[in-house]
């Protein structure tokens, strides 16, 4: 049976959910929880893209008009593994693998939710939108934020997003990285990918 890390692939589906669910639910920032649970089953911990994902949460920068964070969080983790690295930007060559990776999860997001957009989301699952940012003084609307979070957002609403987002993340990327290693213990994960064409 093929595993990575040790795990199967239902087994790392399931934790992958276990822990955005559970990290959504105590930490928060949607997109830096989607990235923390995939990199978590995967092995493949990056400080640095944690922190740029910072600003990513709550439709981008808790304004609730852009994408959802969940659906960024994987994003860059298919980039991570994917994306167009320095040398084919400089040249101008162009690859889609980690954008069509991006679109089996938007399908899903669709199939599921009908939009990636962190407010139509709120609406579908809430039955609401919140204005979460404060345009007056920047910052967070505490009034909204309070009745967001008393409407459960960050008890089941949110964490089921997060975790499914990350479940369906290393789904899709289960059958594009290699098996039966322990690819945590791999310095440099490119190394190790260097045998998979960009397409």
């Amino acid at each position: 049976m093929e595993t990575i890390n040790n795990l199967t692939k239902e087994s790392a589906i399931e934790l992958a959910f276990k822990i955005g669910f559970e990290g959504e639910a105590k930490r928060y920032n949607c997109a830096q929880e989607v990235f923390h649970a995939i990199s978590s089953v995967l092995g493949i911990k990056n400080q640095l893209i944690f922190k740029c994902l910072s600003a990513f949460e709550g439709g981008g920068a808790d304004t609730t008009y852009g994408s959802c964070g969940a659906f960024n969080g994987a994003l860059v983790a298919f980039s991570y593994f994917f994306g167009r690295p320095y040398e084919l930007w400089e040249e101008g060559k162009m690859t889609m693998k980690s954008s069509i990776l991006g679109q089996k999860l938007f399908k899903k997001f669709n199939e599921m939710y009908g939009t990636v957009i962190c407010r139509e989301i709120h609406k579908k699952i809430f039955g609401r939108t919140f204005e979460l940012m404060d345009y007056e003084n920047l910052g967070i609307n505490k009034s909204e934020l309070a009745e967001f979070n008393n409407m459960g957002a960050h008890e089941n609403m949110c964490p089921a997003v997060v975790g499914l987002s990350a479940a369906w993340a290393v789904e899709i990327l289960w059958d594009e990285i290699p098996k039966d290693k322990d690819i945590s213990k791999i310095d440099d994960i490119a190394a190790a990918l260097k045998k998979f064409k960009h397409k």
